[in-house]
């Protein structure tokens, strides 16, 4: 079997649970609002004309096996929501909030319950949880608005769910390019679509394959209503695809698109994780946090109408190292081919691809103790340089044998960052990291709720690895970190003629 889709308002306040709409809100700290926008200019750009944003919002898919179209028997499902603002000591030298107070808002999409209330401290958390069909609009506005994030994430430790995932909630978009899934009997892909405007939106979904682009009727013309969400399956659009890239784009207006990577091989769980889009095609792509140990695999795809050459590198603690199959590789015009990675040797890698026309990559990673044996599967994708700032906040698990890890990965020359965690007591802590030219760097991020990147040198991607071990294995999950928008430029007034 294989893929499946899913698809993705506000409430009046009604304290800490929204009743009736499975959306519980729990603040654990307080925080501020949420962008994971990416920024174009650095914040010592912001001159007169700068100013630091004063709205946000952001889109976490919700549960993302309930409200499947022409699905009526959905397993029960629960997802957790937190969202942080970044503490001083990560911003950017230069870049000053706006005054005034600022609040942060949480909600359903379709309409639910919604919970408000104003932010006390940066770097301070707002947790939620969410257990129907529904999406999570995160809404932050005033002085705290600026350098907000927000994260979803899961963990079922038995039955055919079984697996860890992360995923990092996203502004609407006009274009998203989500890589994951495959073929294997009980492979599952399902696209969430959210609309956070009161508007329709009307989407085309377009899937590339080893063969080429994959032309159906059942991904054009897709309405998303206002202030909803839709989930789609995309087996009803790509077939059994064995290597697909989804391309969302969006008419009218913007949708979060998210796509869910599951698998149940007969009864034994195979794990999964989700996917948003982060790199636009380029001709280079660079994927930070790939944890390899055991089965792991690129994958590259080809949107325009030429044939690429595509030469990639894994990039060690101690410099760049070629690929031991398929280093450089034709990839057909308008179609995706895998790399193996399986061979490289445990490690904490990066995966640097470049090619003469404009790509898109991912890489999935597996973990397996045995032939059999469950397993769980974790997706990065390629990112952007950091220019401003990037966090994370980070998942909440009580659970022996975890550990969330910083990976970070420098191209083009040695970089360097200052490092910013916020524990659980709000107190922050700074460092900074040196990384060396096509190198990959790790920090351990034991105790932290959230993590934070400030480049000072060079050119940094980053990621965050978050896995348990159980008797079952080891579950993982891996989030790259995403550019923050923290200003605006209005556009200038001009006086028009009497």
């Amino acid at each position: 079997m294989r893929g499946l889709l899913r698809s993705l308002a506000l409430g009046r306040a009604v304290g800490l649970v929204a009743v009736g709409t499975g959306l519980v809100l729990g603040a654990t700290y307080l925080p501020a609002p949420i962008n994971v926008g990416h920024g174009t200019s650095p914040p010592a750009a912001m001159g007169t004309h700068a100013a630091p944003v004063t709205a946000t919002q952001s889109i976490c898919p919700g549960p993302e096996a309930l409200g499947i179209e022409g699905v009526t028997d959905s397993p029960a499902q629960t997802v957790w929501v937190a969202a942080v603002a970044a503490p001083v000591a990560s911003l950017p030298s230069g870049f000053v909030s706006g005054p005034g107070d600022g609040s942060l808002t949480m909600s359903g999409l379709p309409s639910g319950g919604q919970w408000a209330a104003p932010v006390a401290e940066r770097g301070q958390v707002v947790s939620g949880q969410l257990s129907t069909a529904r999406s999570a609009l995160v809404a932050g506005a005033g002085a705290m608005a600026p350098g907000t994030i927000a994260t979803q994430w899961s963990l079922t430790r038995t039955g055919d769910g079984r697996g860890l995932v992360t995923t990092a909630c996203i502004p609407a978009a006009a274009s998203s390019w989500l890589i994951a899934g495959g073929a294997a009997p009980g492979r599952l892909e399902h696209l969430v679509l959210a609309n956070p405007g009161p508007n329709p939106v009307t989407v085309d979904v377009s899937v590339f394959g080893v063969k080429g682009r994959i032309e159906s009727p059942d991904g054009q013309g897709l309405v998303v209503a206002g202030y909803a969400r839709r989930v789609i399956l995309l087996d009803a659009i790509a077939g059994s695809e064995p290597s697909p890239v989804v391309h969302v784009t969006a008419l009218g207006g913007r949708v979060a698109a998210f796509l869910s990577d599951t698998w149940l091989d007969g009864v034994v769980p195979r794990g999964g994780d989700d996917v948003v889009s982060q790199a636009a095609p380029a001709r280079e792509q660079v994927i930070a946090g790939v944890p390899i140990d055991g089965r792991a695999i690129l994958r590259v795809a080809v949107p325009g109408d030429s044939e690429a050459v595509v030469e990639s590198r894994v990039l060690t603690p101690s410099g760049p190292r070629p690929l031991p199959v398929d280093g450089v590789a034709r990839v057909a015009a308008r179609s995706t081919k895998d790399i193996d990675l399986s061979s490289l040797p445990p490690g904490a890698y990066a995966v640097q691809v470049r090619a003469d026309v404009p790509v898109v990559a991912a890489v999935m990673v597996d973990r397996r103790r045995a032939a059999g044996a469950p397993s769980d599967l974790a997706w990065s994708v390629a990112s952007l340089p950091i220019r401003t700032v990037a966090g994370m906040a980070l998942p909440v698990l009580e659970a022996k044998g975890l550990i969330q890890r910083l990976d970070l990965a420098a191209t083009r020359g040695p970089a360097s960052v200052r490092v910013t965690t916020v524990a659980a007591d709000g107190q922050a802590s700074t460092k900074e990291v040196a990384v060396g030219a096509d190198s990959v760097s790790t920090l351990s991020l034991d105790g932290a709720r959230s993590v934070w990147v400030t480049p000072l040198t060079g050119l940094v991607r980053a990621a965050v690895l978050t896995s348990v071990t159980d008797v079952g294995g080891v579950l993982l999950s891996l989030t790259p970190l995403a550019d923050l928008t923290l200003s605006t430029t209005p556009l200038p007034l001009r006086q028009l003629p009497d």
